[in-house]
């Protein structure tokens, strides 16, 4: 695994500070430290493309903020339909587009953290369940 290792400010991202970590990861198959000056929504960015890596494994680089409902299933590996019935019950958060639903990409990345935390406890409930069974009157 190549860790990257970033030291953010809030200011503007400046083509030296892309250069930078471009020359770093070209020049080097091990960890990188890099520092760079990002905008707060930049880093914002960065955080949530970390945080999805972290639940999931997998990592997908939109490239706008908000998507159809059939955009937003597809990556959450769902049905439209599905999808929407989250939707209608608040558990996926979404924006008016005139009279169009669009999903943000925040609240993908958020449906998906949950949906990978309720899959963790569910299989340490599942474990915990198991190792409290008894056979024959013996544990």
């Amino acid at each position: 695994m190549h860790l990257c290792q970033l030291e953010v400010g809030t200011t503007e991202i400046l083509p030296d500070d892309v250069r930078a970590l471009r020359d770093a990861l070209e020049t080097s198959h091990e960890d990188v430290t890099v520092t760079l000056t990002l905008t707060r929504r930049s880093a914002e960015k960065v955080l949530e493309l970390l945080e999805a890596e972290h639940s999931t494994g997998a990592v997908v680089v939109a490239v706008k903020e908000l998507f159809t409902s059939t955009e937003a299933a597809a990556m959450l590996g769902m049905s439209r339909p599905t999808l929407m019935k989250l939707v209608d019950v608040g558990l996926v958060d979404h924006v008016r587009v005139g009279t169009h639903r669009r999903i943000p990409l925040r609240a993908i990345v958020e449906y998906q953290r949950e949906r990978q935390i309720d899959h963790e406890q569910s299989l340490a409930a599942a474990k915990d369940f198991r190792s409290n069974i008894t056979f024959g009157g013996s544990r």
